[in-house]
C-alpha cells in the first residue's frame, strides 16, 4: 500500500513536496514551527529531516535518469558561460570542508544572462561526484545547443581549468580576481596614493578594453621586480606578475567583449552565497554530509528556474 502511495519516508509526495521545500530554506525547528504556526500541522524535526534526506536521495538517485526542460527563453541562445568554485561549510567531527558549486548561463547576443542552471554538492575528498553531476548537465545543454559559444569562466584555481577546458572554447579568467592583484601591486609599487589609483584605474581600463593589454601590463611590472630587485614570492609586485605569467591566456578581455561573453564569475560566486552559505553558515551550524547534500540537491532545483516542479512532476508520472 505504501509503495502504491508512492510514501516518501512516512510522507505523502505532496507533503513530502512541501517539508523538503521548506527544509532547503530554514532550519528544522523554522520548518516545525511554520508548520504548526500556519499550517496547523504538528510534525517533529526528525521526521523533517529523514523526509528531506530521502527526497535528496531519489534527486541523486534520478539525476543521470530525467532530464529537465529549459523555460521559455526572451532570446535566442548566443552564448553559454560555465563555472565552478567551492565556499566552506562546518562539517561534523571535520571542522570546515569545501562545498562546491557550478553554474552554466545561458545568454543572448547583447551578452544578457537569458537562464542558469545551478549544480551544488556537498564536500567530497576529489569532487567527483559534483564533478559528474555538473558534466551531466554541461553535455545535456551541449546537445541543445551545439554550435553557440562556450566559455568557461573561473579565479585562478588550477583544478578549475583542469575541468572547464574539456568543455568550453574561451577560458576566461574572473576580470575582478585580475585587477585584485593590480591593485596590491599598485599599492606596493606606489609612495604616492594618488599617483597609485591613477595608475590602478588607467591600467584597469587599458586591461579590459584594449587588444594585448594584459601582456603590457605583465611586462611593465616585471620590469618593476626586476629594476627593485623583487624576488619574495609573498611580495604583492612578484604575485601580480607571477599571477598574470600563469593566466595570460584567459585575459584576452577585448575579445571576450566583442564576443559578448562574460568576464566575470559572479554568478558562481553569487550561488555559493545563495546556493550554500545562506544555507549552511547560520549561527551555531553543523553538519553531516547527508544532510548537506539532501539540501544541496533540493537547493539546486529549487533555484534553477522550473525544475523543483518538474521533478515532482516526473515523480508522480514515472514514481522512484
Amino acid at each position: 500500500m505504501e509503495g502504491a502511495a508512492r510514501i516518501i519516508g512516512k510522507s505523502t509526495p505532496r507533503f513530502a513536496k512541501v517539508i523538503s521545500w521548506k527544509y532547503a530554506e530554514l532550519s528544522g525547528e523554522q520548518v516545525v514551527s511554520d508548520l504548526w504556526n500556519n499550517h496547523g500541522l504538528k510534525v517533529s524535526k526528525k521526521l523533517v529531516q529523514s523526509v528531506s534526506e530521502r527526497v535528496g536521495a531519489i534527486i541523486l538517485a534520478k539525476a543521470s535518469n530525467w532530464n529537465y526542460r529549459l523555460p521559455s527563453l526572451l532570446a535566442e541562445v548566443s552564448s553559454i558561460g560555465i563555472s565552478r568554485d567551492g565556499t566552506t561549510i562546518p562539517i561534523r567531527g571535520e571542522g570546515y570542508k569545501i562545498a562546491m558549486a557550478g553554474t552554466i548561463s545561458l545568454y543572448d547576443d547583447e551578452g544578457k544572462r537569458l537562464h542558469t542552471i545551478y549544480v551544488g554538492c556537498s564536500p567530497q575528498k576529489g569532487k567527483a561526484t559534483f564533478d559528474a553531476t555538473l558534466e551531466r548537465e554541461i553535455l545535456a545543454i551541449k546537445l541543445k545547443y551545439p554550435k553557440v559559444t562556450y566559455g568557461g569562466i573561473a579565479d585562478g584555481e588550477k583544478a578549475n581549468w583542469t575541468y572547464l577546458e574539456k568543455y568550453t572554447d574561451y577560458q576566461i579568467l574572473d576580470f575582478y580576481h585580475a585587477i585584485s592583484y593590480v591593485s596590491e601591486y599598485s599599492k606596493a609599487s606606489f609612495d604616492d596614493p594618488d599617483e597609485s589609483q591613477i595608475w590602478l584605474d588607467l591600467s584597469c581600463e587599458q586591461l579590459k578594453n584594449q587588444i594585448g593589454a594584459a601582456q603590457l601590463l605583465q611586462l611593465e611590472m616585471k620590469d618593476y621586480a626586476q629594476q627593485h630587485n623583487i624576488i619574495d614570492k609573498a611580495n604583492p609586485v612578484t604575485k601580480a606578475v607571477t599571477y598574470f605569467t600563469n593566466h595570460m591566456h584567459k585575459m584576452e578581455y577585448h575579445l571576450y567583449d566583442l564576443k559578448k561573453l562574460p568576464i566575470g564569475s559572479g554568478v558562481v560566486e553569487a550561488a555559493c552565497k545563495t546556493l550554500v552559505k545562506q544555507r549552511f553558515s547560520k549561527s551555531g551550524c553543523k553538519w553531516y554530509r547527508t544532510a548537506v547534500d539532501a539540501i544541496l540537491r533540493a537547493r539546486s532545483l529549487i533555484l534553477t528556474p522550473g525544475r523543483w516542479n518538474q521533478f515532482w512532476n516526473k515523480l508522480s508520472r514515472y514514481g522512484f
